[in-house]
């Protein structure tokens, strides 16, 4: 089963990506509920583990009550992610939101050492410092996720 995942797109973190960014995840996810594709939330609580200021962004299209918490830039950090991945027999995981070369990536290559096939959805995806990113981004890809920049290819 595939899902598309949301990272970390909150409102705190805004300010630091293009105005559009939340508009781009949105036509994703309005795309993966046209095709029947779960959609999952992940959310960033910091360190401390509160959830003060670390609401997803408002305009973002909530679709479903999965949203996990996590402290550390993995999705896999949350001890419960990964056997709601199994429980619902996920074996691909569409993956947008922030940061490309930090919470995206670790999730990523998580995801990849775990056996799961990744796609990255370019469009939906942004970074704080490209450069940093693009290093990232080719590392991903030589570990095996696939990046594409069509909304088609999901």
């Amino acid at each position: 089963m595939k899902i598309l995942l949301v990272i970390d797109v909150q409102q705190r973190y805004l300010k630091n990506y293009k105005p559009d960014l939340v508009e781009r995840v949105n036509n994703r996810i309005a795309e993966a509920i046209k095709k029947d594709i779960p959609v999952v939330y992940v959310r960033n609580t910091g360190r401390s583990g509160k959830d003060e200021n670390f609401d997803l962004a408002e305009s973002l299209l909530i679709k479903s009550d999965c949203v996990f918490k996590k402290r550390l830039p993995s999705a896999f950090s949350n001890a419960d992610f990964e056997p709601f991945l199994n429980k619902m027999n996920v074996d691909t995981i569409n993956v947008v939101g922030v940061d490309g070369r930090c919470c995206v990536s670790r999730t990523v290559m998580d995801a990849l050492e775990k056996g799961y096939k990744v796609y990255l959805l370019m469009d939906a995806i942004e970074a704080h410092n490209d450069k940093f990113y693009y290093t990232e981004l080719k590392t991903m890809e030589q570990n095996g996720a696939v990046a594409h920049m069509k909304l088609e290819k999901m």
